[in-house]
């Protein structure tokens, strides 16, 4: 195995170090290897992953996590790829919550039920898978996003979809549409979307998926 594989532990970061020279199928053997190796070791571990060492597109990125989320019990938070965003993406922040009529529902969305809302909508439970929410503003959902989820329904590029959990089988904003890793979609540090607390937004008709953080927050710009 050698150095194919190195794992190295820093402020809540765990980087994987890969070797740019052997063929992808030989490291994802390696990878695998080196995992069961540290399975005690990185078991419960909740940490930002890095991967250094080695281009790799978005087809062996997800590869790659598949291997380390199968074979360890690690909470990925997410993934970066180690860079800065440029200040630019921040010169402008928009108002994130416009004053406006705002439906809020307790319970949780079953499969079959359609909540749709002239305003903002903030649901208190889950989004069943088969479930659907709509809304001319924005959507928050203080439980689990396993249904569709369309905010902006009617022109608005502004509205936001924000989770506790968001793993939808659909996001819309506005005409942008995600769907099983759509090519219109910007993981913002390649962000997982299994994820805890995300934000999805458009920017340059790109819906982007992002940490809730009050970076992010400022991210979300008008062009």
């Amino acid at each position: 195995m050698g150095n194919n594989v190195i794992f190295k532990g820093s402020n809540g970061k765990l980087i994987i170090i890969l070797n740019p020279t052997i063929s992808f199928q030989k490291l994802k053997d390696h990878l695998a290897k080196k995992l069961m190796k540290s399975k005690q070791l990185l078991m419960g571990y909740e940490a930002v992953i890095e991967f250094k060492g080695r281009e790799l597109n978005e087809d062996e990125e997800l590869e790659l996590l598949n291997i380390v989320d199968e074979t360890v019990d690690i909470n990925i938070l997410f993934v970066t790829d180690g860079k800065e965003l440029p200040s630019k993406e921040i010169e402008k922040v928009a108002n994130i919550v416009n004053e406006g009529i705002t439906k809020f529902h307790i319970g949780t969305l079953r499969s079959g039920e359609i909540l749709e809302y002239p305003g903002s909508i903030v649901i208190l439970g889950d989004v069943n898978p088969g479930s659907i929410v709509k809304a001319e503003g924005n959507i928050v959902v203080i439980g689990t996003l396993n249904g569709v989820a369309h905010a902006g329904i009617k022109g608005n590029n502004e509205a936001f979809i924000v989770a506790s959990n968001m793993n939808p089988f659909q996001l819309k904003i506005d005409e942008v549409l995600f769907k099983n890793y759509s090519s219109n979609i910007l993981f913002r540090s390649k962000q997982i979307i299994r994820n805890k607390n995300n934000i999805a937004y458009l920017r340059n008709n790109i819906l982007i998926i992002d940490k809730l953080t009050r970076k992010s927050l400022k991210n979300i710009v008008t062009t």
